[in-house]
């Protein structure tokens, strides 16, 4: 009896060595992106373990870690956002991008184009309304004794011409009334008082001629629009200086996570080390 079980020892052991390999196998098969979730089968982006995330947080593809590490903000760039512990950076030197200038001035110009076809289309939008509450040329026709004579004579520019100021109307109008929202939730109430009593005595020099009624709509519109003008320009210097600070930070940490490379740490995690100098440098980056 036991030469029998002595004999059938080591074919015990091989076949549960055998499940434990198919075990591992399919583990590693199985193991997919915690960003993408896709498994990582291609020679240049495979997974990588780079933290101590353990099952399915453990492993991510490079390229997908970079490129979280370059889009979000503090120490996701040298931290792991989910156990908050360090990456192992590999210090790699490179040469200077010459065609990241190029592509920091093609995304600033393909998001402010964006932003001019967005103008352009509410412009058109509010052209094509007025076109349609104007079908008989009845508004049109007002100004065809004006200096805008040239415009009048041809539907498509001047209803562009009203949607332009219609548009910069509504512009001053929201800006106004932002800005007023905005001061008078900062002030008493005393305040709020006294601002809002000339409102209902205002209404007592209103015409009851048409024509009067239309040129006075017309200059309010007008006043609005020049408003609408200024608070435009203002909103377009911001969101110029806003794209630009964005894309340049983004380019500026993609070339980053390309020279400060993140190890694979798949045989285990060990405390990170690294050169004082460049430590130096991410934390002057807010990137550590």
């Amino acid at each position: 009896m036991d030469a029998l079980l002595l004999a059938h020892r080591p074919a015990a052991a091989k076949g549960s060595l055998k499940r434990l390999v198919d075990g591992q196998i399919e583990d590693a098969s199985a193991a997919c992106c915690r960003i993408c979730f896709e498994p990582g089968f291609s020679a240049g982006n495979g997974l990588i373990s780079p933290c101590k995330c353990k099952g399915t947080l453990q492993f991510v593809h490079r390229s997908c870690l970079d490129h979280w590490r370059a889009i979000r903000e503090g120490t996701a760039f040298s931290h792991c956002a989910t156990c908050k512990t360090q990456f192992h950076l590999r210090v790699r030197l490179l040469e200077e991008d010459r065609g990241r200038k190029m592509r920091f001035r093609l995304f600033v110009a393909r998001d402010i184009l964006l932003v001019f076809l967005a103008i352009q289309t509410a412009i058109a939008a509010i052209g094509c309304a007025a076109y349609l509450m104007d079908k008989h040329g009845q508004f049109r026709n007002r100004f065809a004794d004006g200096w805008v004579h040239i415009l009048s004579k041809h539907p498509v520019p001047f209803y562009y011409c009203v949607g332009v100021v219609v548009f910069f109307a509504l512009v001053g109008l929201f800006g106004l009334i932002l800005n007023c929202s905005t001061c008078s939730s900062s002030n008493n109430s005393s305040f709020s008082y006294d601002f809002h009593f000339p409102r209902r005595t205002r209404s007592s020099n209103c015409s009851s001629d048409s024509d009067d009624g239309s040129a006075a709509v017309v200059i309010i519109i007008i006043i609005f629009a020049i408003l609408g003008i200024v608070y435009a320009f203002v909103a377009a210097t911001i969101a110029v200086k806003r794209i630009l600070q964005r894309h340049y930070h983004i380019l500026t940490k993609k070339e980053l996570t390309k020279e400060y490379v993140v190890e694979d740490l798949r045989e285990g995690y060990t405390a990170p080390t690294m050169d004082p100098e460049h430590e130096r440098r991410l934390r002057m980056l807010k990137l550590m």
